[in-house]
């Protein structure tokens, strides 16, 4: 049975959709099935997927790239109304298969920007309950938890709305909640702030708790932990090495930490988190609650991958050079480069996390 993991921080630029993209490319890489669900109507997790870096690609002429795939793609949009309404629909999930292990694969169900319509009818649902739409929100879980029977892990990239019904129905139904973070006041002014977003959530979906003799939604996410997204690092030294990141770095992920654990608190309380025990167990050598300090992408990595329509990890050589911008020399082989060892680090920081998740599976 599959494990549906949600990643959601209310503070955006905080390297979300990127650590969703990477780490399920990972996961695939390890010879795991995952589906990814781009539940943004931003849809950046389905740009990086279909590999749209350009607004040729991204337009919506008949002939773009974009244009094509959703007339043959499913959009979660669609997934969850037709899912819904007991409807039938001719348009597969996206499907990719790992380039490493024949056994891995990533699957995709794109985002909509026609998300805003169901949120608004889930939201009226909710709020007017009534014993025609009582299961809504329980047909809306079992459309995502069904897929647990076809894939070993589920990822769901959220938008960054605290006041979104489907973040929280998502929440909800979810095993596991990862908060992705970066090193800012924001960020820290975020994790502050979950407490007072998971109560809110709890008090509009409550009636819609599942009970013996209620079917509705589960309420069992469990809390994991943070992962420190775009962190600044000195050049050299191992990424588990303290030093690897500045001081400004480290102190605000001390203070991030001190944070989170208030949170930690909060949701152990409604059986919404791993103890610290179980912490440890799952994430070997991290420090509760911070599952991994992953460094800065430089702009040229990033951008590479961007253009050529694959995550960080999987950039090579060639790719680097058949995508670079002109002017500039990206060399990822050559020893103790800038450009290699922020590579290299991207990869140990997504490898030692995939490594860590498949404890869960």
């Amino acid at each position: 049975m599959g494990k549906i993991i949600t990643f959601f921080n209310h503070k955006g630029g905080v390297g979300k959709t990127t650590l969703v993209h990477n780490l399920g490319f990972i996961l695939a890489d390890k010879g795991f099935k995952v589906l990814l669900i781009d539940a943004d109507p931003q849809m950046n997790l389905t740009s990086a997927i279909y590999g749209l870096s350009t607004s040729v690609e991204y337009s919506t002429a008949e002939e773009s790239k974009w244009s094509q795939n959703i007339q043959k793609y499913i959009s979660f949009a669609e997934y969850i109304d037709i899912e819904i309404k007991g409807l039938k629909c001719d348009k597969k999930i996206y499907q990719a298969q790992s380039k490493i292990n024949p056994q891995g694969c990533v699957d995709l169900i794109s985002g909509s920007i026609n998300l805003s319509n169901i949120e608004a009818d889930l939201f009226g649902i909710v709020k007017n309950k009534n014993e025609f739409t009582n299961d809504i929100p329980h047909r809306f879980e079992k459309s995502i938890t069904k897929q647990k029977n076809n894939y070993d892990f589920i990822l769901i990239d959220t938008s960054p709305s605290a006041s979104s019904v489907i973040n929280a129905m998502i929440m909800m139904l979810s095993d596991y909640f990862i908060a992705p973070v970066s090193p800012t006041f924001f960020s820290l002014q975020a994790i502050d702030n979950l407490s007072s977003i998971f109560q809110n959530w709890i008090k509009l979906l409550g009636d819609y708790q599942t009970t013996q003799s209620f079917r509705g939604l589960s309420f069992q996410p469990k809390f994991l932990g943070l992962v420190v997204q775009m962190a600044k690092r000195f050049n050299g030294g191992s990424i588990n090495e303290g030093t690897s990141f500045s001081k400004s770095a480290e102190k605000w992920i001390e203070d991030v930490n001190n944070s989170v654990k208030k949170f930690q608190q909060f949701a152990m309380a409604r059986n919404m988190a791993v103890s610290q025990e179980e912490f440890l167990k799952i994430f070997c050598n991290s420090t509760p609650f911070i599952i991994q300090k992953c460094c800065d992408f430089t702009s040229q990595l990033r951008s590479i991958a961007e253009k050529a329509g694959v995550p960080v990890i999987h950039l090579t050589q060639d790719l680097c050079n058949k995508y670079k911008d002109s002017n500039t020399s990206v060399d990822v082989t050559k020893e103790n480069g800038q450009y290699t060892i922020s590579l290299n680090s991207i990869k140990d920081s997504y490898n030692k996390i995939g490594d860590d998740l498949s404890r869960l599976a």
